[in-house]
């Protein structure tokens, strides 16, 4: 996507979505809609920047064609209570849902369940959660060399399939924790992936086969967000507590990293009071926008200089760049 097609910031938030407009070095709301719905994961079509997806916690997805002028229902709407992962490629939309399952919209073909994510996901080896039901909380495609994409199931681990997703595979192997949070597939160096989960990052150097432990040290173990820029630079938001604890003040003591290879990690800053729930590239390409469960958007760049661009809005479950 191109610079000019980065002038407008889609957050989904816990009441609704809000739309911003780039105005010079400033972000300015424009719009916001679809008030009474918790937004859960938020997507801008890679082939058209006006064309929006926003899934919700309990009502399915809302499609916008003109950048969030006006908002449908998907229609046949996908048949789910939750949605917690959502994924747009060129043709195709995917979403992750609670319980842990997946649904594809092809070229306009309506929604199908992709059945090959529940026999991957509940196929014996996948620790249950005592509490909530697994969910599929994160959807990447690799970046380089080949069309791989890469499913986190929450708590449950990795899966990787090589045919468009019609069938998947677990590649859990070295990973030692299986609460998956973030997968990011690095475009600068290829078979190059990171995990951020519950209890720390790993990595992988073989397209997932294999993983390692890669935590930075600090103490800061709750992986939540990877995100990378332009020039190769990888992002990693990480808090000491987990969410439940963010809410007291200064808890969730969130640090924001900086690494090449994944492995090394540099610190940048920790000048967020609010836990960070997801990060994408900025529009200059040279860092971040943070999205904190405090309601703000902080840009940090490949320096570490942070700036809040957007506050006073709830919590920011996911963002977006598009037009």
């Amino acid at each position: 996507m191109a610079a000019s097609e980065k002038n407008a910031l889609h957050l989904a938030t816990h009441s609704g979505w809000y739309r911003y407009e780039r105005r010079g070095e400033n972000w300015q709301q424009t719009d916001r809609a679809l008030t009474f719905w918790q937004m859960s994961c938020i997507q801008v079509d890679p082939d058209d920047p006006k064309h929006v997806y926003a899934g919700t916690e309990h009502s399915g997805m809302f499609i916008s064609k003109d950048g969030g002028n006006d908002w449908q229902r998907a229609e046949p709407n996908v048949p789910i209570l939750e949605m917690s992962a959502m994924l747009a490629l060129p043709g195709k939309v995917l979403v992750g849902t609670r319980p842990a399952a997946l649904y594809m919209e092809k070229n306009g073909g309506g929604w199908q369940e992709v059945k090959g994510i529940r026999q991957g996901a509940f196929g014996g080896t996948f620790p249950p959660n005592p509490d909530l039901a697994p969910r599929t909380r994160v959807l990447t495609a690799e970046k380089a060399p080949g069309n791989r994409l890469y499913a986190g199931i929450e708590v449950g681990g990795i899966l990787v399939s090589d045919d468009d997703g019609e069938s998947w595979v677990k590649r859990n192997d070295g990973l030692t924790d299986h609460d998956l949070h973030q997968i990011l597939s690095a475009s600068k160096k290829p078979g190059l992936l990171v995990a951020a989960c519950g209890e720390g990052v790993a990595r992988s150097t073989d397209r997932g086969n294999k993983w390692q432990t890669v935590t930075p040290a600090g103490g800061r173990t709750y992986g939540n967000a990877l995100a990378e820029d332009d020039n190769g630079n990888i992002y990693l938001g990480i808090t000491q507590d987990r969410p439940r604890t963010w809410t007291r003040s200064g808890r969730a003591k969130t640090a924001i990293f900086k690494s090449q290879d994944g492995a090394n990690w540099e610190f940048l800053t920790d000048q967020m009071s609010g836990g960070v729930m997801e990060m994408c590239p900025n529009a200059d390409g040279n860092g971040v926008l943070i999205a904190t469960a405090d309601g703000e958007v902080v840009n940090v760049d490949s320096n570490g200089k942070s700036r809040t661009l957007v506050s006073g809005v709830p919590c920011i479950n996911a963002l977006a760049l598009g037009a």
